[in-house]
């Protein structure tokens, strides 16, 4: 059944379904609601064989890419991200949300505040005994925006501080909004560039959270993942933070979070090689 409309609203627009051939049920948003798009959601997690997808990761979740009619006769190419419930991660879920139902509230969240993310298209989840057992997440595709990462790596001189820039007044507003975004990496962050005009995306927003008050420190701290290249970090955090004069409390305190974090990468990174060389025998 459809929702009321109301003014301010992060669930609007939005049509509750429920599969009760494969046991998913979730949302759609009522744009994309139509036959097409009901079929394919209607396979729950046999989807990724549905006729035309594109595998473009099958790690930890998998995602895809398909393309398909709108109910207005459009074609929309449409991401599909399914996140992998295992382990102790599914113990964890018991009558709780799942990452996609997040995902999904996390970006209407965003839109409600007026910040960029992929427009949410659906979710889906199938729990059993209480606990998630299959979560999905679609989004439409934005295909003119790229990955920040591969920007911060190839730019140079001017052309990397204009980018700098306009990703601190980006971040400065969000947090502005007290949204905090809890795994701000280069691979969630996407640019849109059209001659001097940039749009900034976010991604992975089932790791948003809404503030009643965000502080300096928590900010700051958020923006460590990012990868800024090490002569331009204090340009990015003065542009951050607005001032012609970098307080050397912020840059400690960005600092440590930041070496601490990359020490924390190179040991999850150390023993992971070693669990490789362990399965091997080289050892």
């Amino acid at each position: 059944m459809a929702r009321e409309r109301k003014p301010g609203d992060p669930s609007l627009d939005q049509v509750e379904v429920h599969f009760e051939e494969t046991g998913f049920q979730g949302r759609i948003g009522r744009e994309f609601d139509g036959p097409q798009l009901r079929e394919f959601l209607r396979r729950g997690s046999r989807l990724f064989s549905y006729p035309g997808i594109e595998l473009i990761a099958k790690g930890r979740n998998r995602v895809g890419i398909l393309t398909i009619s709108c109910p207005n006769g459009q074609p929309e190419k449409l991401v599909i991200k399914e996140f992998r419930v295992v382990g102790l991660d599914r113990l964890k879920t018991f009558r709780r949300a799942s990452k996609a139902y997040k995902a999904w509230q996390g970006a209407l969240e965003l839109l409600t505040h007026q910040v960029l993310t992929p427009q949410p298209v659906a979710f889906l989840e199938k729990r059993q005994n209480g606990f998630v057992k299959e979560a999905i997440f679609i989004t439409r595709m934005i295909p003119e925006a790229s990955e920040i990462r591969g920007l911060l790596r190839t730019r140079r001189g001017e052309d990397l501080r204009s980018l700098l820039r306009d990703l601190a007044e980006f971040l400065r507003q969000l947090h502005q909004r007290c949204l905090l975004h809890r795994d701000l990496s280069d691979g969630n962050i996407m640019v849109e560039e059209r001659g001097q005009q940039r749009k900034f995306y976010l991604l992975d927003t089932n790791r948003l959270k809404k503030k009643k008050r965000l502080s300096s420190w928590s900010a700051i701290k958020s923006l460590i993942r990012i990868g800024v290249p090490p002569a331009e970090q204090k340009f990015f955090l003065r542009s951050y933070l607005g001032l012609a004069h970098l307080p050397f409390s912020a840059w400690a305190w960005y600092k440590i979070n930041k070496e601490c974090f990359n020490f924390y990468l190179k040991f999850k990174k150390f023993l992971g090689l070693r669990k490789i060389v362990q399965r091997l025998r080289i050892q």
